[in-house]
């Protein structure tokens, strides 16, 4: 029979998961969808059905996520990383941020995998990439499965 587990505190559990392989995060301003942005019509952030433009590489007509190893959903992979990340967002006056993770290995759809960036700049720094050539809503229903299985820590600044 398995052992079953109770953490106290965010060190608790940090310390779980650097025993057993590492953990994927991403803060997300409260309320937000942890794999899915609202809907930009314009600029940089533009998105098509929930998927920014910056983050994926599209097909010209947008239908399309063409497969590529450093493009991707922004994910940390280490604790250092993750704080970094976590101050840009809560650095906004009244911004709650919350931060959603899964284990580094965990069980991801067919055609996706987590892919370190090669940057040197970035370590701990990875992308959720896709590694076939999908439809757009392929990738927005992936994505809302992987969301499904994170899990959410709230009120991180105490342990960041």
């Amino acid at each position: 029979m398995d052992d079953i587990k109770q953490f106290k505190s965010l060190s608790d559990l940090k310390s779980q998961i650097s025993e057993l392989q590492g953990f994927i995060a991403r803060p997300v301003t409260r309320g937000q969808h942890p794999t899915i942005y609202p809907e930009v019509q314009e600029g940089r952030y533009r998105t098509v059905s929930g998927i920014r433009v910056v983050d994926y590489l599209l097909s010209s007509d947008g239908q399309w996520v063409i497969p590529h190893n450093q493009r991707g959903l922004s994910f940390s992979a280490n604790w250092k990383e993750l704080k970094r990340v976590y101050r840009l967002f809560s650095r906004v006056p009244g911004r709650v941020v919350d931060v959603y993770w899964v284990l580094e290995k965990s069980d991801l759809p067919k055609s996706m995998k987590f892919v370190e960036d090669l940057d040197p700049k970035k370590k701990g720094h990875f992308f959720l990439t896709v590694t076939d050539k999908m439809r757009v809503d392929q990738l927005v229903s992936n994505l809302k499965w992987i969301a499904d299985r994170m899990s959410v820590i709230k009120n991180a600044e105490r342990a960041l």
